[in-house]
């Protein structure tokens, strides 16, 4: 019709609301421009980076300070080349990543609890004021010893463990059995799962909801927005700086959030395959398949984030729109926690990598490299004065080599990509 216009597609409303807009949903899908396997955790008040053969914490302290833990690790699939199996290596990694998550969690709680946390960095020893216990951390003090919050610590998270497999587990499972059909057949057994995982679903995302309303839930879903823009800086070769990382989004499409979605949807479709059951039975199978449901999940996720079909990539969709949630705005202070962390693991010379401009020319990036070139240019006068042809030759060998090499350097880039993908954990 003449005169009629054709309105542009919106974007998904997951994606609206952000400052950048179309920018940024280009940004989740592009391809970093260095690949990396460094990935990370939000803590209270800190974040977690891991990689490189190493694992930082930073913390930041009551005082204004950032505490900072460095330690060599090595995860477990470049410890036996059995956890790099396909299928094998998906459990592995997400059981190391829920111990090593837990760890590192209560580690950055428990350095908060320390009466020296909350004194200012420039207190005096003398000057340092007498805390008086309660009568409750008297008591447990008492009977537990000198390490009683520690012991606190993984009690609470044992009651979480416990109140999470009943929570989408139990009470899924027991909410579909009330329902009055025969669940024995093949049909009945097919409608009971689906709607058990549309169950595990609604009450998943309700919960990540209401606990994100809480005002120090909130604060660690900042610092997970923190760790994401952190990452984002150095996939895309930027010196590690708050500028730099404020600019990039919040969500990524190889987060551990998006992960835990696909975890939740291929288990509606193996829980079609073993039937329907007791309440007893239901809930051991679905703890004994839990492993190879994270197999099965982590070999998806890791072929959606490795293609550009669009059908593979609506995977990863779902928990985009959760990281909406699980992901804020972080400030300037989180963000430079979260790159502290980061530093520690990739290094100052990773840390301080100009950005790369492809179009320009190459130029000097230090004063060894400028010495080298008047060596080499003084040399290249001395070699003209006494032969011009045999310089000729010198200088057409030297660029033969500089291609060869930059087609090596593409090779390289190209084999760790693929290797990082592989290796990446549930990230950044």
């Amino acid at each position: 019709m003449e005169g009629h216009m054709r309105l542009r597609r919106p974007l998904p409303f997951f994606l609206r609301g952000s400052s950048k807009g179309r920018n940024m949903n280009k940004e989740i899908w592009q391809k970093p421009l260095k690949a990396t396997d460094v990935g990370g955790e939000a803590l209270i008040e800190g974040v977690m980076m891991r990689g490189n053969g190493k694992m930082a914490v930073a913390v930041r302290m009551p005082n204004g300070t950032i505490d900072l833990e460095v330690s060599d690790y090595v995860p477990a699939a470049k410890r036996s080349r059995w956890f790099r199996t396909p299928f094998v290596r998906g459990a592995v990694s997400f059981v190391e990543s829920m111990v090593v998550g837990v760890r590192v969690l209560l580690n950055s709680a428990e350095k908060l609890e320390e009466p020296a946390a909350a004194e200012p960095a420039d207190m005096k020893p003398n000057d340092k004021p007498q805390q008086e216990e309660d009568k409750f951390d008297k008591f447990m003090r008492k009977v537990l010893g000198e390490n009683y919050f520690q012991y606190m610590l993984y009690f609470s998270v044992a009651i979480a463990l416990v109140l999470g497999i009943g929570l989408f587990m139990l009470l899924p499972n027991f909410l579909i059995d009330l329902l009055k059909f025969d669940k024995s057949g093949a049909t009945g057994s097919f409608y009971a799962n689906m709607l058990e995982g549309a169950v595990r679903l609604i009450l998943f995302v309700s919960y990540i909801y209401l606990v994100s309303r809480n005002k120090e839930i909130k604060r660690v879903f900042q610092y997970h927005g923190a760790e994401h823009k952190s990452i984002y800086a150095l996939e895309n070769n930027e010196p590690l700086t708050v500028e730099n990382a404020r600019r990039h989004t919040t969500l990524h499409p190889r987060c551990g959030t998006a992960f835990l979605f696909v975890v939740m949807i291929i288990s509606i479709f193996i829980f079609m395959f073993v039937g329907w059951h007791s309440r007893i039975v239901n809930l051991l199978l679905r703890l004994v398949l839990l492993p190879v449901i994270a197999g099965v999940s982590y070999e998806v996720f890791k072929a959606a984030a490795r293609t550009d079909f669009k059908p593979m990539r609506a995977l990863t969709m779902p928990g985009l729109m959760l990281q909406k949630i699980t992901t804020q705005e972080p400030d300037d202070e989180m963000l430079e926690v979260a790159l502290t962390a980061l530093r520690a693991v990739v290094g100052p010379e990773v840390s301080q990598m100009p950005v790369p401009v492809p179009e320009a020319n190459p130029t000097v990036e230090s004063d060894e490299a400028v010495d080298n070139e008047s060596d080499e240019t003084a040399d290249s006068d001395e070699a003209v004065e006494s032969n011009e042809a045999v310089d000729s030759d010198e200088a057409a060998d030297n660029e033969s080599d500089e291609s060869a090499g930059g087609k090596t350097a593409e090779s390289v880039d190209e084999i760790t990509a693929e290797t990082a993908v592989e290796e990446g954990e549930n990230r950044p």
